[in-house]
């Protein structure tokens, strides 16, 4: 193992805060979409004390609560006392989110953005190295995986762990760009492209030198994709994504066309009823295809936003198909607990 990478972590984290604040997050985000706005924004109440590290990120979505049922200096004065309690937020998160636009107008809330945003951009990078796991033998292959938006590393390297079990080397990048201290995302492709060149170059040469698949989940599965029609770092073979938060328009028709030249091929898996990416996601996997390169689409029945329940043995398959190896070189009984 080189300096710049570090082991999987062996301890179960399925219940620290990290996983307590998504379930916070899928209920409040549940309710929002029925237009149950105060209930929500009692949950987001109750969460707080008991969450101190996702201060901003409770803050933020209580704001968006508040401004939604028209109480618009009430979302300021949220914002501000985190703020005052060392909460910062990138401009783009106040800025861009229409939920927000009543804050606007408000005399202070300009001041508020920007004084927020120089906090972000002061904040100490915390981007920790990458994740790396081995399969026992011989690897037939390298996979990259990017987080998706709101995880980090960790939860990436847990939920694609069964790659090992295919017999690929398993690499967990996290990205750099943080909206708040803990809300990580891969908003813009040349500073994801810093992160991933920065990842690749780390690993031992013994690593680059395996066929390289890119993979990810949501905003990691855009630039998984994009990565691998760009062909760089590295020499990307194929990619593997899950509910990809991409449109069409992303991606660079000049390097489409020399992926198709280079023969990579992509796969797909979307959630029947994932009403967050899936008309992107469609579209995009209808784009690539006509431009002649191969890629599958798994479409599964009652999936929303997110990983089905047998995915690891749907990785040790695709991966295993996509190596020429069968089904993997470990165990491929499906490990739902994560």
């Amino acid at each position: 193992m080189t300096s710049g990478e570090r082991p999987l972590p062996e301890v179960d984290l399925t219940g620290d805060e990290r996983e307590r604040y998504h379930a916070v997050t899928d209920e409040v985000f549940a309710s929002y979409a029925e237009g149950r706005h105060a209930e929500a924004l009692e949950r987001v109440r109750q969460a707080m004390p008991a969450l101190p590290s996702w201060r901003a990120d409770l803050s933020h979505q209580a704001a968006c609560l508040l401004a939604a049922s028209g109480h618009p200096r009430e979302a300021l004065d949220e914002l501000r006392a985190a703020f005052g309690e060392g909460a910062w937020w990138h401009r783009r998160i106040l800025v861009d989110d229409d939920d927000l636009a009543p804050l606007r107008d408000l005399d202070g809330y300009a001041d508020l953005v920007e004084r927020s945003h120089a906090r972000a951009l002061e904040a100490a990078d915390t981007t920790r190295s990458p994740l790396v796991a081995r399969p026992p033998g011989t690897p037939v292959g390298l996979l990259v995986t990017l987080h998706g938006a709101g995880d980090d590393a960790s939860g990436a390297a847990r939920q694609w762990q069964a790659a090992v079990d295919a017999g690929f080397v398993l690499v967990a990048v996290e990205s750099s760009q943080r909206s708040t201290p803990r809300y990580r995302s891969w908003p813009d492709p040349a500073l994801a492209a810093r992160d991933l060149d920065a990842a690749v170059a780390g690993l031992p040469a013994t690593d680059r030198a395996l066929p390289l698949v890119t993979a990810g989940f949501s905003a990691g599965g855009r630039q998984a994709i994009l990565w691998a029609l760009a062909g760089r770092p590295g020499a990307p073979v194929a990619f593997v994504t899950v509910a990809p938060a991409v449109w069409p328009d992303q991606v660079d028709d000049r390097h489409l066309a020399d992926a198709v030249r280079r023969d990579v091929t992509g796969v797909i898996l979307l959630g029947a009823a994932d009403d967050d990416v899936g008309e992107g996601a469609l579209a995009m996997h209808a784009r690539i295809r006509q431009a002649g390169l191969a890629c599958r689409l798994d479409h599964v029945a009652g999936l929303g936003h997110g990983y089905p329940a047998d995915f690891d043995l749907w990785l040790v398959r695709t991966l295993g198909a996509l190596s020429g190896t069968g089904s993997g070189h470990g165990a491929a009984t499906a490990r739902q607990d994560r």
